[in-house]
């Protein structure tokens, strides 16, 4: 399960019915944008200080720009957690206000106007003082009109998820199981504030949770078909969990409802689990965590349900083929901005698009914490060292890579209704490379 690097606020208007597309804002009223669009080089930058001027100069003279640009050593994953579980519980108390703004910019997201010259926001008050220590980071923005929202492209044959379907109420724990602390309150404890380098008995911890949670997908690769509903799917899940005496680490992890995430078609990542069958052809990412004996493991696999066409099968390709390519470059002393680079590298090889605002993380006795590991061009500090484990999951679209998040507060998905597939392993870094701790077996 990924965890999201830029908070994101949307207007509220889309191709969705029946959506309030507000959730998980970002408050940029002190922000200052300090670059237009042009007709070849089409971006909006956030200005927080002078080392984003900067980046504005190198990107207009290497054509590559740098997402998600991050200034002092400081994990966010600890301000981000205990930042998301405070929205979640103020999230249906709060008003919601309009501004007399003619253009709403979006972290990694597209400006998006309203007809009347409008946006609606909610109010910042409660958000702005939680916000207001996390570290710098710098946004890249793509300026459109509204109407490129409605613009259909040929993505191929396949159903789009446009509602959230009936969701059932969470599976029950038994009491013998060993839960993670925000288990019952979800707010999950700190993370360290700096990359952890674990000692041996630590890494054979992680083999060991990471080798539950690879063999729980497996079965759950053996019988996705069509019919199956993704609820059904996060009942398997579960119970396989518990009868392995390990907990399902997404449950009631900032108070998400289910054992695990199950995301179709142009779902990018989060999408809850409810009453909706699985059609042929379909994508499905199932994302897989479990808590055992102390220790997380993550993994995630992107399925294809019956006949799938052909753009969906290359889209599941390419996205498999980003995953695997930047983990064979990961060994002791490599940089971490390596890691988005190289994504980054694959992708454009393969004519596809990364979605740059979720991020991979560290990993262990915490769900999520540093290092950040970003999908796209990034200046993250630090490198990799023998005894970290961190998870590398890339979501590779067939579109642009803007993102909305629905009404339920989790469920992101494709602004231009484009398929997303994710893919996703533990990786161990050893003395002369690398260990995929959730390897296929």
């Amino acid at each position: 399960m990924m965890i999201g690097r830029i908070i994101k606020i949307m207007p509220h208007i889309s191709p969705y019915k029946n959506f309030q597309l507000l959730l998980k804002p970002k408050w940029l009223k002190s922000c200052k944008s300090i670059s237009s669009c042009t007709d070849d080089f089409r971006t909006v930058f956030i200005d927080y200080g002078d080392v984003h001027e900067k980046s504005i100069i190198n990107a207009k003279i290497k054509r590559k720009t740098k997402c998600c640009q991050q200034g002092p050593v400081l994990s966010l994953h600890t301000q981000f957690d205990n930042m998301c579980l405070q929205i979640h519980q103020k999230f249906h108390g709060r008003k919601s206000y309009l501004h007399d703004q003619k253009s709403l910019h979006c972290s990694h997201s597209s400006p998006v106007l309203l007809p009347s010259g409008t946006v609606m926001t909610l109010s910042p008050l409660p958000i702005a003082n939680v916000l207001s220590s996390v570290p710098c980071v710098g946004h890249i923005q793509q300026n459109r009109g509204i109407w490129d929202i409605f613009k259909k492209a040929n993505f191929g044959s396949y159903t789009v998820l446009d509602r959230v379907g009936e969701v059932s109420t969470a599976q029950q724990v038994p009491a013998h199981i060993t839960c993670p602390l925000y288990a019952q309150t979800g707010d999950p404890p700190l993370s360290p504030s700096s990359p952890e380098v674990k000692a041996d008995w630590q890494v054979q911890a992680m083999r060991d949770s990471c080798y539950l949670a690879r063999s729980v997908l497996n079965i759950v690769g053996e019988n996705i078909q069509v019919g199956i509903t993704t609820e059904d799917i996060d009942k398997l899940v579960h119970n396989k969990i518990i009868e392995n005496g390990a907990y399902p680490s997404p449950l009631n992890y900032l108070g998400f409802p289910k054992s695990v995430c199950t995301s179709v078609n142009n779902v990018a990542c989060h999408g809850i689990p409810d009453d909706r069958q699985l059609v042929d052809g379909d994508i499905i990412s199932v994302d897989v965590t479990v808590f055992y004996n102390g220790y997380h493991g993550d993994c995630c696999e992107t399925y294809i349900v019956g006949n799938v066409d052909k753009a969906g099968q290359r889209l599941v390709e390419a996205a498999r083929q980003c995953r695997d390519a930047t983990i064979e470059i990961c060994a002791p002393g490599v940089p971490f901005t390596a890691i988005g680079a190289k994504v980054q590298e694959v992708a454009d090889q393969l004519g596809v698009t990364v979605v740059p605002c979720f991020i991979g993380h560290g990993i262990g006795e915490y769900f999520h914490g540093p290092p950040d590991i970003y999908h796209c061009y990034n200046t993250y500090p630090g490198c990799m060292e023998a005894g970290m484990t961190f998870t590398v999951e890339p979501i590779i679209a067939q579109g642009k890579e803007d993102v909305l998040i629905l009404e339920d507060g989790w469920t992101a998905v494709m602004l231009d209704n484009g398929r997303a597939a994710q893919f996703e392993h533990t990786v161990l870094i050893t003395e002369d490379g690398y260990e995929i701790l959730t390897d296929y077996y």
